[in-house]
């Protein structure tokens, strides 16, 4: 268990080590953002300059790399959750990723009415059997909670 008001550990080599290997465990179970990284470590009670050099070194030796980490995270919530390009802007400006980088790798995503289409044919062998009115309703506040906008919403609810 860990201790609350501790110092924070002064920038040591050692210290610089504990950091390292504690990121590697961390980015482990996933890739993580540079910021992620950086929140993570200020938790484990890391200063600054620790944090910095040991974000350095990962970002060198290509363990962290935004860019990348936006591709996967784009490509990964699109086909498994049906996330909207809105809803991935917003999840990717919160885990500190700038417009820089965010902006050209969402025009090379998928489209939204793409990724909406998908989410409507898996969602209507489930809901196809409803009356037509409770259908609209339930298909488009899904595709509403997913971040499609109404226009693409009513255009696949027209189709049907």
């Amino acid at each position: 268990m860990r201790k609350k008001n501790l110092p924070p550990k002064r920038d040591s080599e050692e210290n610089r080590s504990r950091a390292f290997n504690y990121s590697l465990k961390y980015l482990s179970y996933r890739a993580r953002s540079v910021k992620e990284t950086y929140d993570y470590l200020v938790r484990k009670n890391f200063i600054e300059d620790t944090i910095n050099s040991v974000l350095k070194r990962l970002i060198d030796l290509k363990f962290l790399d935004d860019e990348q980490f936006a591709k996967q995270w784009i490509e990964s919530r699109q086909k498994h959750k049906g996330k909207s390009k809105f809803i991935l802007r917003r999840e990717l400006r919160l885990k500190g990723l700038s417009n820089d980088v965010i902006e050209p790798l969402l025009k090379e995503a998928q489209d939204d009415l793409e990724t909406a289409r998908i989410l409507f044919d898996k969602k209507k062998r489930i809901l196809g059997s409803l009356p037509k009115e409770e259908f609209k309703k339930k298909m488009g506040g899904f595709l509403q909670r997913k971040g499609f906008s109404f226009g693409i919403i009513t255009k696949l609810l027209r189709k049907d």
